[in-house]
């Protein structure tokens, strides 16, 4: 009973704690600093501003039964496992924050970036009875009018939904993705937990102003509001798949628009196998070498083609069908490039994969508002010693995501801004890395980058040239060459009779001529009044020397 009250009271003077830190949801603080503290993660909420050493009531909180402060774990110096199954446990909101962390090598070591890219989503699933019913409220119908037979027994769970198999009246197969009940409301909470935690640790501690939590909230906010609208998913799917139609050894799922809503997304059911789980022997019998050369030109296309590309194309995403095909999946969140950043990123990787690191770093600053205080040198400088690495190692067959990650590790070392479009691509390629070693370790990703992005060079010039813009260039070459001898005639006469005026537009060059004006004017009252400082003295000691001054003064 002791050991209740004690719990008990724990609870309520840490509640009270973290009352008086943040304003909103303090449950949910105890809970988060519950778990932190159960996987000896103290580091994390103190760097936060969430706790301090001398937090003496924070530092009881009860663990869970069986687990103690003093637990001897085998991995307790594993701090980043120990965070990744933390965020795990904290749900579908600080899971994505993991993987957005993932791609911030500025502000977490590689163990920790290793750990968190590898964050594997699982839960206990949903009763099938829950499940059913929220199918039901979605589509408007019972579940035995819409389909033949719906599993009970889900094929996956995660955090934000999970995934049964079922038969649609005209007996197509489908898996029908089913948001869980009452994620919404949570990932509501948590954000508002996030947002308030990145403020705090803005104002008052070095991490958040220097690693900028609040934008990356943000940017969160901005994910997981897509991914729980599961009509964007179905669009993102059905676009993806539309893109990458010309390469036969790919596919994506169909959707079925009449069974999909918010909350539900109907898909073709594909049957294979997730390609993390199919074995190097049966990957050899597939040509897997051709397979990997299709899906990274896929990608290539996507990004540099057609701006809008699939995000997490990692093993766990990816399956591989029975007839040989792979098969993209999970397309809740896509990156998107406008057609100034797509003709940025052509650059930056070609560039990249020609080994010219000047070039690399021009373009990286060309896509920033760059800093009055940056060093170009020493960021250029910096950005070809890692591009020679890249090239040096392997021959360039490293992941171009790691590589990507150490640009942006650099870029904040030189406190140069990093733009969402950069963390996008590395985020992606770092994805598609890990598919490629399963696939294909030995391909060479830079020769194939190489070769595309040539192609796509080619073919935007030649598209460039119809003959109409062909014929309107000419009209303007014609023109140029037919005035040129005139005026160059006109300039040179100028020039030689010595009427040749330039005119020089300054910025703000009123305000500049006022101030010039006033300090030429107090300038020039100064040497007035210094004229006629000396030059009466002088007259004073001439008036003096000739006594004139002491006569009429009656001094003599």
């Amino acid at each position: 009973m002791t050991g209740l009250k004690q719990h008990v009271a724990a609870r309520g003077s840490a509640g009270s704690l973290l009352t008086s830190r943040f304003s909103k949801h303090p449950e949910r603080y105890f809970e988060i600093f519950r778990v932190l503290r159960k996987y000896k993660l103290h580091h994390v909420a103190a760097e936060l501003g969430m706790s301090h050493h001398h937090d003496a009531d924070l530092d009881e909180l009860p663990l869970p039964d069986g687990l103690h402060a003093d637990h001897d774990d085998p991995h307790e110096d594993d701090h980043g496992t120990q965070l990744a199954n933390a965020l795990e446990e904290l749900g579908p909101c600080f899971i994505k924050l993991g993987q957005l962390l993932s791609t911030r090598p500025d502000l977490l070591p590689a163990d920790y970036i290793h750990a968190l890219s590898r964050l594997q989503d699982t839960i206990q699933p949903v009763p099938a009875e829950r499940i059913m019913q929220i199918v039901q409220a979605e589509l408007h119908a019972p579940v035995s009018e819409l389909f033949q037979c719906f599993d009970s027994q889900p094929l996956a769970t995660a955090s934000m939904a999970q995934v049964h198999r079922a038969v649609l009246r005209d007996g197509s197969e489908v898996a029908v993705k089913v948001q869980r009940p009452g994620v919404r409301q949570r990932i509501e909470i948590d954000l508002e937990v996030l947002r308030e935690i990145a403020q705090f640790a803005t104002r008052h501690t070095s991490v958040g102003s220097r690693y900028g939590l609040v934008q990356m909230v943000h940017e969160l906010e901005l994910s997981l509001n897509q991914e729980l609208d599961f009509r964007l998913e179905a669009e993102n799917t059905r676009r993806i798949g539309r893109q990458i139609a010309g390469f036969s050894k790919l596919c994506t799922p169909t959707v079925h628009t009449e069974y999909t809503s918010p909350r539900v997304l109907t898909l073709s059911f594909l049957k294979g196998r997730h390609l993390a789980d199919v074995s190097r022997d049966e990957l050899q019998a597939l040509d897997p070498r051709a397979i990997a050369a299709d899906l990274l030109s896929a990608y290539m296309k996507q990004i540099a083609i057609d701006g809008v590309f699939h995000c997490d194309p990692h093993p766990g995403n990816i399956l591989l069908t029975d007839d040989g095909r792979l098969a993209l999946m999970d397309f809740g969140m896509v990156g998107r490039f406008d057609a100034g950043q797509k003709d940025k990123m052509i650059l930056f990787l070609l560039a990249f994969s020609e080994r010219l690191g000047e070039r690399v770093a021009e373009t990286y600053l060309e896509m920033i508002e760059q800093p009055r205080d940056l060093d170009q040198h020493s960021f250029t400088q910096d950005i070809c010693g890692l591009v020679s690495r890249y090239h040096d190692m392997s021959g360039g067959r490293l992941g171009l995501g790691t590589a990507l990650l150490e640009l942006t590790r650099m870029a904040y070392q030189n406190r140069v801004p990093v733009p969402t479009s950069m963390t996008l691509l590395g985020k992606t390629m770092l994805n598609l890395d890990g598919a490629i070693r399963v696939l294909s370790p030995e391909l060479d990703p830079v020769e194939l980058i190489r070769n595309y992005m040539l192609d796509v060079m080619i073919k935007r010039v030649g598209d460039q040239l119809s003959p109409g813009r062909v014929f309107a260039w000419v009209l303007d070459m014609k023109h140029l060459f037919e005035n040129a001898p005139r005026r160059t005639d006109t300039i040179l006469g100028k020039l030689a009779d010595d009427r040749l005026t330039i005119r020089l537009e300054v910025e703000r060059i009123e305000e500049t001529t006022q101030s010039l004006s006033r300090a030429a004017t107090r300038l020039a009252v100064g040497v007035l009044a210094g004229s006629a400082l000396i030059g009466g003295g002088q007259v004073l000691s001439a008036l003096i020397r000739t006594g004139a001054i002491g006569r009429r003064n009656g001094l003599r």
